[in-house]
């Protein structure tokens, strides 16, 4: 009679299918009265202080949710409150603690400033700890959150009047609360680095932005000027009465004018240039008759002082205010022989040349053209050689203890050459053969030859 009973008990009171999540898992367990406590001793899930049970479901099936609680320590206003909460953020840790944010108000999780929004699980402890708190075997450590209140001040800035509240520690820290910038030429009082106390009066004087434009040169200029004659003294400038000045000296200065100064200004500007060595021809009688000498003469130098003067940053005038001569120029001396010559000389016939000549000499030739000088492409004296001659096919650069200027010489397979020049590389018996630039890059196989000496 018990079995019956009881199994009749077992069919008016069916079991129920019950889903538990608890702790990011999720357990299938079956109750039948009591139906969150049966479930939860059945998944041996034991409820702390502060953990929220959510039930909901059918006839047949219930899910529940465990909302587990965690230990949290707050500290605001000089108080320490522990307790446990469910809040998932900051805030609302907080707010369950009874502790109310206010604006302006920093907070700091776990030591690190954080907003209200702020996630509790994401709180972590570079140690197993938070800071400040031994830990216990066995025991939950408590997230920590402080919270540094903000106070009251007033900040005028020029004659805005802003009521504030912030937690910053100095000056600086409660302009950038408020977004504003501190540039050069602003005042601030007290200064920046000054530290605050509640309900203290912070003045901050901004510059004004003024664009100049000063002999046309723009310039933007920050400054607590109130007149144009203020900006004028402080550019240290006294416009003339022929001088621009597109707006008046007693002018209120406002944020973003704009101001034209075209002054008169003279300058001393100096100028230096070479002056090209003269050519003088003499004879000499100890020379055969036809041959040449050539000495080299030396560029002089011409200094040239100008008064210049400017008009709004434009050249009006330039006048020669004096000129001096550095040094002379040293004139290149071109010699003549005249003495009879009686001897037959040797002859030799080749391309460019068929005549006699004095002596036959083996020498390194090289090749060079007026890129390889040291004058750049624009001056006027690129391409002039030790002589003055301009260098082109058939001047050639020697050692003129060897080979005097002066001196013509036939060179096979180039032609006649004219000795007018020299160079720090040609040393002994070496030549460098001139070439135009159009001759190209290669226009000479560099190596040993044979020169015939002409006069």
């Amino acid at each position: 009679m018990i079995a019956v009973v009881a199994g009749g008990l077992f069919r008016a009171f069916p079991g129920r299918d019950v889903t538990i999540l608890s702790g990011g898992q999720a357990y299938r367990v079956s109750a039948t009265f009591d139906t969150p406590r049966e479930a939860l001793d059945a998944a041996n899930i034991a409820l702390a202080p502060g953990d929220r049970v959510l039930v909901a479901g059918n006839e047949r099936h219930t899910s529940i949710a465990v909302h587990e609680a965690r230990a949290v320590l707050a500290f605001a206003d000089g108080a320490r409150v522990e307790y446990r909460t469910t809040a998932s953020t900051a805030a609302g840790a907080l707010a369950e603690g009874g502790i109310e944010l206010r604006p302006g108000d920093l907070v700091y999780v776990g030591g690190v400033l954080a907003s209200g929004r702020a996630p509790l699980a994401g709180a972590r402890y570079a140690s197993s700890a938070a800071p400040g708190l031994e830990p216990v075997a066995g025991e939950e450590v408590p997230v920590q959150i402080a919270v540094v209140r903000a106070r009251p001040y007033t900040v005028y800035i020029d004659a805005l009047r802003v009521d504030t509240r912030t937690a910053a520690t100095d000056v600086a820290g409660l302009l950038g609360h408020l977004g504003l910038t501190v540039r050069e030429g602003d005042l601030v009082h007290p200064p920046l680095d000054a530290g605050l106390t509640a309900g203290m009066t912070v003045y901050l004087a901004k510059a004004r932005t003024v664009n100049v434009t000063l002999n046309g040169k723009e310039t933007a200029l920050y400054t607590q000027a109130a007149t144009v004659g203020e900006i004028l003294a402080l550019l240290g400038l006294d416009p003339g009465p022929d001088d621009l000045l597109s707006v008046p000296r007693e002018a209120v200065v406002f944020n973003g004018m704009s101001l034209v100064i075209g002054t008169t200004e003279v300058a001393t500007e100096e100028t230096s240039e070479d002056i090209p060595p003269p050519t003088v021809f003499e004879d000499d009688p100890a020379l055969p008759r036809g041959e040449v000498r050539i000495v080299g003469g030396k560029p002089g130098r011409r200094t040239t002082t100008y008064s210049v003067t400017y008009r709004n940053g434009q050249e009006t005038s330039r006048t020669v205010a004096s000129m001096a001569v550095a040094g002379a120029p040293v004139p290149t001396r071109h010699i003549t022989g005249t003495a009879a010559v009686d001897a037959p000389r040797p002859m030799v016939s080749s391309e460019g040349y068929s005549g006699p000549y004095r002596q036959k000499v083996r020498v390194w030739a090289t090749w060079y053209n007026a890129s390889h000088g040291a004058w750049s492409r624009d001056d006027p004296n690129y391409g002039r050689t030790a002589s003055g001659a301009m260098l082109d096919h058939g001047i050639c650069a020697v050692d003129p203890s060897a080979i005097p200027l002066g001196t013509r010489f036939m060179v096979p397979g180039y032609g006649v050459c004219l000795a007018a020049d020299t160079g720090g590389g040609i040393q002994g018996w070496k030549i460098d053969l001139g070439f135009p630039e159009a001759a190209g890059s290669n226009p000479w196989n560099t190596g040993f030859v044979e020169i015939y000496i002409l006069d």
